[in-house]
Parts: structure tokens; C-alpha cells; sequence
């Protein structure tokens, strides 16, 4: 892995990827959207790097479809043996996740680093959210390997000084780690990992016009990644009454995730594995 990226500002109002960006000179993916702090000024930046999306050649391009283009000639070409070797994406959530390293992929490098820092550092765990590389849409996947990580609980348009250098020394060393990859003595993490793969999200409950009808339950506010059984409570009306989870044993993530409102997701449903995490077989 010798051609590495990072990369902040994917998403403009979230604060420690720009700030650290700008703190190192790292790239800042969608600068428009930084200026104005806001998500994205079209359209969701992070959901625009599918090869048919970014194949599309039409005068009328949006500003984020637009910018992930020029991305994609800047770093070589998703899917073309000039793309970087790993993309670190850097992002904020609004949810009660800690600091997640999220990967499309059981890809053996990027998996048995995220496992060795999930070891390390306290309260990071590793997300698994499995997708075809070529309509993957997000930045990342441009690269061979990829890592979003991301920070919260965090407001968007905010910073949090004990997540900004807790991300900052994550990064670092994710870079030493691969760096003992490409000299062949990467250690290996002890014991099993947790890891929770996304297997389906799900909305809030809605009215027949589409309007929410229900919060997040107390009970599950900020409890993300704990074990969510049939009959717990999970969403309480603006009437009072609670509704009670009727669904298979799972645990929850991005919990009531501010961005996730105009996208119809109260949280993403997981299962979780805990396993070894072998060594990748050397190039």
C-alpha cells in the first residue's frame, strides 16, 4: 500500500475530517459544501461514486455528481490499476457509535489493521456493510481498499476535541500498520473482534401523508450497538404510547442519525460476528 489517501469534508458540515484535513494538508473532497457548512449543496457527495453514476456525461450535472467526477480523474479512475491502494474517508455521525471503521469488504489487509486498532484504542469498532465495489457509491470505494471512519456522537457543524486527536491518532496509526504491511511484519490482533455487519435499515413509523409519527424510544437512544430483542421498546409516538421492537435479535447503529432523516432511516439494523482475524497472505 503506497499510495495512500485521506480525505475530510466528504460531507461539509462534518468537522473533524476538514479540520484535520486542513490541519495536515489532506484532501478536502467537496470544498463548496465546507464553505457553506452544509452536507452537500446538490446532492449527498457520498452517494455519487458508482461507475454508472460516474460514467454519465450530460451538460446538467449537479454540483456533487460534477465534483466526483473530477475526484475520480484526480485519483486515477475507480477500478483502474492507477486508483490509490486505500482511501481513508474521514466522517462524523451524529449517533452514539464511538469511533467505527467502516469496511465494504472482508478485504484481508484493511480488515486485519481495522482489527489491530480496534484492539488498541478504546471504544472503536469495526462495521461491515457489504456492497458490489462497482455501484458501491460512496468515495472510498474509487480506491482498491477503502475505510470510512467514522467519529460521533458528534452535532454536524461542530467540533469535539477528544474525538478530532482520538480520529488523528487512529489515522496515524492505521499508516504505521500499513506500512508494516508493505514490510512484511504486520502483527497480528489477539483474540476475537466484534464485528457487526449491516444487514437492513428501517424507517421511522409514518403517517399515510409520510410524516413521522414516532421518536426514537428513551430506552434505545444512544444505545447503539446493543442488542435490540423482540419486545423491547423501540419507538415512542407523539402520542405517548411505545412501540415495541417485533423483529429478529439485532444491534442497532446510526441510531437516530441526524442525515438519515431525508433518507428514511431511523437506524441501520446489525449482526454481529466475534472472530479471530487471520494474517493476509503476503503479495
Amino acid at each position: 500500500m503506497n499510495k495512500i489517501v485521506i480525505c475530510g469534508g466528504t460531507h461539509g458540515n462534518e468537522l473533524t475530517g476538514i479540520y484535520l484535513a486542513k490541519k495536515h494538508n489532506w484532501f478536502l473532497a467537496n470544498p463548496s459544501a465546507i464553505a457553506a457548512c452544509r452536507r452537500y449543496i446538490d446532492t449527498d457527495l457520498n452517494r455519487c461514486f458508482a461507475l454508472s453514476q460516474l460514467r454519465v456525461e450530460s451538460e446538467e450535472l449537479r454540483v456533487e455528481h460534477l465534483r466526483a467526477k473530477e475526484i475520480n480523474a484526480i485519483f486515477g479512475g475507480k477500478g483502474t490499476e492507477n486508483a490509490p491502494d486505500l482511501i481513508l474517508d474521514l466522517h462524523n455521525t451524529t449517533a452514539n457509535m464511538g469511533v467505527t471503521l467502516i469496511l465494504n469488504s472482508r478485504e484481508p489487509v484493511s480488515l486485519a489493521i481495522s482489527a489491530i486498532i480496534a484492539k488498541e484504542f478504546e471504544d472503536v469498532r469495526i462495521y461491515m456493510q457489504p456492497e458490489k465495489r462497482d455501484e458501491t457509491p460512496y468515495l472510498g470505494s474509487i480506491a482498491k481498499r477503502d475505510v470510512c471512519i467514522e467519529a460521533g456522537p458528534q452535532p454536524h457543524g461542530t467540533l469535539d476535541a477528544k474525538l478530532l486527536f482520538k480520529v488523528e491518532r487512529i489515522v496515524f496509526r492505521f499508516l504505521e500498520l500499513a506500512e508494516a504491511w508493505n514490510k512484511g511484519n504486520l502483527p497480528k490482533a489477539d483474540g476475537e473482534i466484534e464485528i457487526f455487519t449491516e444487514t437492513r435499515s428501517i424507517d421511522y413509523p409514518r403517517d399515510s401523508d409520510g410524516n413521522i409519527t414516532a421518536m426514537i424510544h428513551p430506552a434505545l437512544q444512544g444505545r447503539d450497538y446493543c442488542e435490540l430483542r423482540a419486545g423491547m421498546p423501540v419507538f415512542l409516538g407523539f402520542d405517548g404510547k411505545e412501540i415495541f421492537w417485533e423483529g429478529e435479535t439485532c444491534y442497532p447503529a446510526f441510531i437516530n442519525e441526524a442525515a438519515y432523516y431525508e433518507k428514511g432511516i431511523a437506524m441501520n439494523l446489525t449482526e454481529l460476528l466475534c472472530s479471530t482475524v487471520p494474517l493476509p497472505t503476503p503479495c
